[in-house]
C-alpha cells in the first residue's frame, strides 16, 4: 500500500513538472509552429491535440512514477536514496505527513479536480445551449439538412455526442446548390470526426498551459481540423471548387459579420489564406519524415520524464525535511 506521504509528494512533483512543461510550451510554440504547419493536417491535428494535454500528461506521468517507483530505477541521475541506514543508498529520514505537506498536496489535487470539473461543465453547458438554440431556429429539408431561417451567412456543425450540420437560408441563396453542398460535405466531415468534442476535451485538459500558448495551440488545432475537412470535401468536389467556396464564404462573412455560437465548428473560421493554399499549392513534408520526427521527440520526452522523476522526488523530500528540522 502506498504511504499517504508519498502520495502528497507525488502530487506536488507532478504539479511542478506540469508547470515547467507549460512554461516550456510557451517558449517553444512560436518557433515550432512554422515547421508544424508543414505537417499534413491529419497528423498535425493529432500532434496538436497531444500538445494541448501534454502538461497534464507529463504531470500525471511524473506523479505515477514517484508514487509507484521502487526508487531504485536504472540510470538514476542521483544516488539511490532510502529511508534506512544501508550502504547501498543515500539514507535519510522520511518526511512526516505534517500539516504543510498535507495541505499543499491535498490543495493541489483539489484545485486540479475542481478546475477540470468546472471547465467540463461550462463547455458542455455552452454546447447544449447553442445546440438547442440552433434546433429551435431551424427546419429540416427533404435532403435531411438543417436550414436556419435567417438571411445571415451561417454554416457550422454543433453538438458534442451527436453533432448536426446547420446552414442558413441566406447562405444557400448566395452560394447556390453546388456551393451549399460543398459546405455541407465539409461540415459532415467535422461531424464524422467529432471535431467539436475533441476541441472541448483538449480545452478542458489543457490545464498547465499559459493562456496565450493555450489559445495559440487551440487555434492551430482548429486550422488543422479545417484543412483536413477541406481535403475531404475536395476529394468529392475538387480543390478549385472548394477553394472558391472558401473565399466566397469568407467575403460574405466579412459583409454580414455573423458571430459563431459557442462550442460550434464554423465553416468560414481559421486562416482562410492557409486553407486555400493547402488546397491549391500544398507543400507538406512527407508523412514518414513527420512520423519519425514526432516519434523521436515523444521517446526523448518520455526518457527525460523517467530520469527526472527520482531527482524531483528527492528534492521535495529534502525540502520538507528541512522544514521539520
Amino acid at each position: 500500500m502506498i504511504d499517504l506521504v508519498e502520495v502528497w509528494i507525488a502530487i506536488l512533483g507532478g504539479a511542478a513538472v506540469s508547470v515547467v512543461a507549460g512554461l516550456a510550451a510557451a517558449v517553444l510554440t512560436p518557433f515550432v509552429m512554422p515547421v508544424l504547419r508543414r505537417v499534413r493536417p491529419a497528423l498535425r491535428a493529432g500532434v496538436l491535440s497531444l500538445a494541448l494535454v501534454a502538461p497534464l500528461l507529463a504531470g500525471l506521468g511524473t506523479a505515477l512514477i514517484i508514487a509507484f517507483s521502487s526508487h531504485a530505477l536504472p540510470l538514476d541521475l542521483i544516488r539511490h536514496h532510502c529511508h534506512a541506514e544501508l550502504a547501498s543508498c543515500a539514507a535519510h529520514a522520511q518526511p512526516e505527513g505534517g500539516v504543510v505537506l498535507t495541505m499543499l498536496g491535498a490543495g493541489c489535487l483539489g484545485a486540479v479536480l475542481v478546475w477540470l470539473a468546472l471547465s467540463a461543465f461550462d463547455l458542455a453547458a455552452q454546447s447544449c445551449r447553442s445546440f438547442k438554440l440552433l434546433e429551435m431556429t431551424s427546419r429540416q429539408d427533404a435532403s435531411g439538412s438543417h436550414i436556419l431561417e435567417t438571411d445571415r451567412v451561417v454554416a457550422l456543425s454543433a453538438g458534442l455526442l451527436r453533432p448536426r450540420a446547420f446552414v442558413s437560408e441566406g447562405l444557400r441563396q448566395r452560394l447556390g446548390g453546388k456551393g451549399t453542398e460543398i459546405v455541407l460535405s465539409h461540415e459532415r466531415a467535422h461531424m464524422a470526426r467529432r471535431d467539436a468534442f475533441v476541441r472541448v476535451l483538449t480545452r478542458v485538459f489543457s490545464i498547465g498551459h499559459l493562456p496565450a500558448s493555450q489559445r495559440r495551440l487551440s487555434a492551430e488545432l482548429e486550422l488543422a481540423q479545417e484543412q483536413l475537412c477541406d481535403g475531404v470535401s475536395a476529394r468529392r468536389h475538387g480543390e478549385i471548387a472548394v477553394a472558391e467556396t472558401l473565399l466566397a464564404v469568407a467575403r460574405l462573412k466579412q459583409t454580414f459579420d455573423t458571430p459563431t455560437p459557442p462550442v460550434c465548428v464554423a465553416f468560414g473560421k481559421s486562416d482562410i489564406e492557409e486553407r486555400t493554399r493547402a488546397l491549391i499549392a500544398p507543400n507538406f513534408l512527407p508523412t514518414s519524415l513527420s512520423l519519425a520526427l514526432f516519434a523521436s521527440i515523444a521517446l526523448l520526452s518520455a526518457a527525460a520524464l523517467f530520469l527526472a522523476a527520482e531527482p524531483i522526488h528527492h528534492e521535495i523530500e529534502d525540502f520538507f525535511l528541512s522544514l521539520e528540522n
